[in-house]
């Protein structure tokens, strides 16, 4: 097959990661996957397999299958030559998502969650696209480094200014216990994007110790998150959750909303999963696994093993199926 996708960047962010992933892996599995962005360059930031190329070739050459799930590309896709077009839903509530529900593309989405939103609210069958990992570079370490006794790490994503990511109510929830464990140190991880590439660390208002890591190479995640306890993650509207299914694929305990977890965390079984993203519930369930080491480490045995099926690899192979059957193609 030759399949094509469209971004509006190639920035570090977990929808233009789900590209570059299955485009690695449509790679290997022996299609042609074309990137298109505006600029066409390849991304620094991730090894990428496929091609690139800029909004300007967009009509020189022809698809069987189109991928896109940027909004505000649509003109762009519209102008994709492609026998197929899938539009791929990644985040929830989008102010244009009934208009897209009605165009006559077919669809994808990347959440058991965001498969049930889209059928109630718009009867729209969806193929569940759910994913993924990449566990060569989210892995547990085999020698983890050493820390004091009685020492708990907490880890959060730090995109403080992205409100419906939940951080500010994680940090919140966290000083409220920060008289009680003196062990309690905060960890938090971001690359700043955008124009204006705004420094999170500027909005953070924490009484705990803290380290704030920004612009790690992809190389020193798995020593990142291999370095915490507990990942703590308050997202509304998420579509995949990816730091916190990087985080299970690290062996690390995570605290979490259903929101873009669903397919992974099960409650009580490989996460606490919170109905809401309250400072209050997240308080509780991280004091929870602070006060109680055994179950963080059957929270993060569990939330290791089941985010295995999760791997970009087996998500690539589930998609070529899918696009097959509807080109009535053969494999």
């Amino acid at each position: 097959m030759r399949i094509a996708a469209l971004l509006p960047h190639i920035e570090v962010f977990g929808g233009v990661r789900r590209y570059l992933e299955l485009g690695n892996e449509f790679v290997r599995l022996g299609h042609d996957f074309v990137l298109f962005h505006p600029e066409g360059g390849k991304p620094g930031w991730l090894d990428f397999q496929g091609e690139t190329r800029p909004w300007t070739a967009l009509q020189q050459e022809s698809f069987d299958v189109g991928l896109c799930s940027e909004y505000s590309i649509l003109s762009f896709f519209d102008k994709l030559r492609a026998e197929t077009k899938y539009f791929y839903f990644v985040l929830a509530g989008h102010k244009q998502e009934r208009e897209v529900a009605r165009r006559p593309y077919l669809f994808m989405a990347n959440s058991e969650g965001l498969c049930l939103r889209l059928r109630r609210k718009y009867s729209l069958e969806c193929f569940k696209a759910a994913g993924g990992i990449n566990p060569e570079i989210f892995h547990p370490l085999a020698e983890p480094e050493a820390r004091p006794a009685g020492e708990v790490r907490v880890l959060c994503y730090g995109r403080l200014y992205k409100k419906r990511k939940g951080i500010q109510r994680v940090v919140k929830a966290l000083n409220g216990l920060a008289g009680r464990y003196p062990g309690l140190r905060l960890i938090l991880f971001d690359t700043p994007v955008g124009r204006d590439r705004p420094d999170p660390r500027l909005l953070l208002r924490t009484r705990l110790p803290y380290e704030f890591h920004l612009d790690l190479p992809q190389d020193r995640m798995a020593w990142l998150f291999s370095r915490a306890d507990i990942f703590v993650s308050a997202e509304r509207r998420a579509g995949w959750a990816n730091t916190a299914a990087e985080a299970m694929a690290c062996r690390v305990a995570v605290v979490c909303t259903a929101s873009g977890a669903r397919d992974f965390a099960l409650p009580g079984q490989t996460a606490l999963v919170l109905p809401w993203p309250s400072a209050f519930l997240l308080r509780r369930a991280v004091e929870r696994l602070v006060r109680d080491p055994l179950l963080r480490r059957r929270l993060a045995e569990a939330g290791y093993r089941k985010i295995q099926e999760f791997a970009w690899s087996g998500l690539a192979v589930r998609l070529e199926r899918h696009f097959l059957s509807n080109l009535n193609l053969r494999p």
